[in-house]
Protein backbone atom coordinates (compact mmCIF):
# COMPACT_ATOMS: atom_id res chain seq x y z
CA UNK A 1 0.00 0.00 0.00
CA UNK A 2 1.56 3.04 -1.25
CA UNK A 3 1.12 6.61 0.50
CA UNK A 4 0.61 4.96 3.86
CA UNK A 5 3.34 7.81 5.27
CA UNK A 6 1.63 10.68 3.48
CA UNK A 7 -1.92 9.77 4.90
CA UNK A 8 -0.35 9.46 8.72
CA UNK A 9 2.07 12.44 7.86
CA UNK A 10 -1.09 14.64 6.97
CA UNK A 11 -3.42 13.14 9.94
CA UNK A 12 -0.09 14.04 12.45
CA UNK A 13 -0.17 18.08 10.99
CA UNK A 14 -4.00 18.14 11.04
CA UNK A 15 -4.04 17.02 14.86
CA UNK A 16 -0.79 19.43 15.77
CA UNK A 17 -2.52 22.37 13.57
CA UNK A 18 -5.93 21.53 15.66
CA UNK A 19 -3.86 21.75 19.13
CA UNK A 20 -1.97 25.15 17.90
CA UNK A 21 -5.00 26.50 17.62
CA UNK A 22 -6.67 25.50 20.85
CA UNK A 23 -3.31 25.98 22.93
CA UNK A 24 -1.04 29.20 21.80
CA UNK A 25 1.52 28.01 24.13
CA UNK A 26 1.71 24.84 22.29
CA UNK A 27 3.04 26.77 19.26
CA UNK A 28 6.17 28.21 20.99
CA UNK A 29 6.83 24.68 22.74
CA UNK A 30 6.50 22.57 19.46
CA UNK A 31 8.05 25.04 16.47
CA UNK A 32 9.90 27.88 18.50
CA UNK A 33 11.98 25.72 20.45
CA UNK A 34 13.34 23.56 17.55
CA UNK A 35 14.90 25.84 15.35
CA UNK A 36 18.51 27.20 16.76
CA UNK A 37 19.18 30.32 17.34
CA UNK A 38 22.21 31.55 14.66
CA UNK A 39 23.43 35.09 14.89
CA UNK A 40 24.17 36.50 11.74
CA UNK A 41 27.98 38.49 11.24
CA UNK A 42 29.12 40.72 8.11
CA UNK A 43 31.56 42.05 7.14
CA UNK A 44 32.58 45.36 7.94
CA UNK A 45 33.21 48.03 5.28
CA UNK A 46 35.61 50.47 5.63
CA UNK A 47 34.78 54.35 4.30
CA UNK A 48 38.02 53.69 1.55
CA UNK A 49 36.11 50.26 0.33
CA UNK A 50 32.64 52.06 -0.18
CA UNK A 51 33.77 54.46 -1.61
CA UNK A 52 35.52 52.53 -4.65
CA UNK A 53 32.01 50.24 -4.80
CA UNK A 54 30.41 53.32 -5.38
CA UNK A 55 32.50 54.43 -7.65
CA UNK A 56 32.59 51.10 -9.87
CA UNK A 57 28.86 51.00 -9.43
CA UNK A 58 28.50 54.63 -11.26
CA UNK A 59 30.68 53.77 -13.99
CA UNK A 60 28.29 50.32 -14.45
CA UNK A 61 25.45 52.50 -14.34
CA UNK A 62 26.57 55.08 -16.90
CA UNK A 63 27.27 51.84 -19.33
CA UNK A 64 24.22 50.62 -18.75
CA UNK A 65 22.24 54.00 -19.90
CA UNK A 66 24.24 54.24 -22.69
CA UNK A 67 23.82 51.28 -24.24
CA UNK A 68 20.58 51.28 -23.56
CA UNK A 69 19.79 54.85 -24.93
CA UNK A 70 22.01 52.98 -28.33
CA UNK A 71 19.81 50.35 -28.20
CA UNK A 72 16.80 52.74 -28.03
CA UNK A 73 17.76 54.65 -31.13
CA UNK A 74 18.34 51.43 -32.96
CA UNK A 75 15.16 49.84 -33.00
CA UNK A 76 13.90 53.43 -33.74
CA UNK A 77 15.75 53.83 -36.44
CA UNK A 78 14.70 50.29 -37.99
CA UNK A 79 11.17 50.80 -37.04
CA UNK A 80 11.41 54.19 -39.00
CA UNK A 81 12.60 52.21 -42.36
CA UNK A 82 9.98 49.57 -41.72
CA UNK A 83 7.16 51.69 -41.46
CA UNK A 84 8.66 53.75 -44.79
CA UNK A 85 8.62 50.21 -46.60
CA UNK A 86 4.84 49.32 -45.48
CA UNK A 87 3.37 52.35 -46.24
CA UNK A 88 5.01 53.30 -49.61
Amino acid sequence: MSGIGFVRDAQSNAKRNRDNLKNKTNFTKTYKSTTPNTELSYKEATPEELAKSKAQFAIKQRKRRIRDIILLISIAIILVFIGQLLFQ
